[in-house]
């Protein structure tokens, strides 16, 4: 089975059960675009290119995985690359947006807030709620030390406080973008 997935890899356009997986065509080079922007375009593709092929391969084990264990674990993996490989798209169409039509859903630029007093208040009350549960999460993670290794349970949890990490520093990036709006 794990030959087969390592075959796998190299065909992105296999069809899973859950679609096709479909990987962009090698865009023409815009013209317009700064040395800078063609060489970030050009590597951002390159990569969206390498992670269509690590998707594909994570996807078929999933499917093809004989443990329950290592599916369940591979379609959280699965859950993620998808993601990235969504973020690596639209900045690809960001890096486009300014010299072509009609690039698709995009990064959007930081701007200002129609709210902001609302937003601050709000964004540091979710900042409260995401801290209570680092400690939450942190308390849980020690009670289950004994577990490592025999449970899935320690690993879901410290996943999940890396989860919430990374929602506080998307909290306080908002935070401070209105703060400077504010000011």
């Amino acid at each position: 089975m794990l030959r087969h997935v390592r075959d796998h890899a190299a065909r992105p356009d296999r069809v899973s059960r859950k679609g096709t997986l479909t990987m962009p065509s090698q865009p023409s080079q815009p013209s317009g675009l700064s040395v800078w922007d063609a060489e970030l375009l050009k590597h951002l593709t390159e990569h969206l290119e390498t992670e269509a092929d690590l998707l594909a391969s994570y996807q078929r084990l999933t499917e093809e995985s004989q443990s329950e264990y290592v599916s369940y674990l591979m379609a959280l993996l699965v859950e993620d690359e998808a993601r990235h490989h969504r973020l690596f798209g639209e900045l690809v169409n960001a890096l486009r947006a300014p010299v072509e039509r009609d690039v698709g859903t995009m990064v959007p630029t930081v701007g200002t807030v129609a709210n902001p007093q609302e937003l601050l208040e709000l964004t540091n009350r979710f900042l409260e709620a995401e801290r209570k549960d680092a400690r939450e999460l942190k308390r849980m993670s020690r009670g289950l030390r004994l577990m490592r290794g025999l449970s899935l349970w320690p690993l879901l949890v410290e996943l999940m406080e890396r989860d919430t990490e990374k929602h506080q520093t998307i909290l306080r990036f908002i935070r401070g973008r209105v703060r400077d709006q504010l000011r």
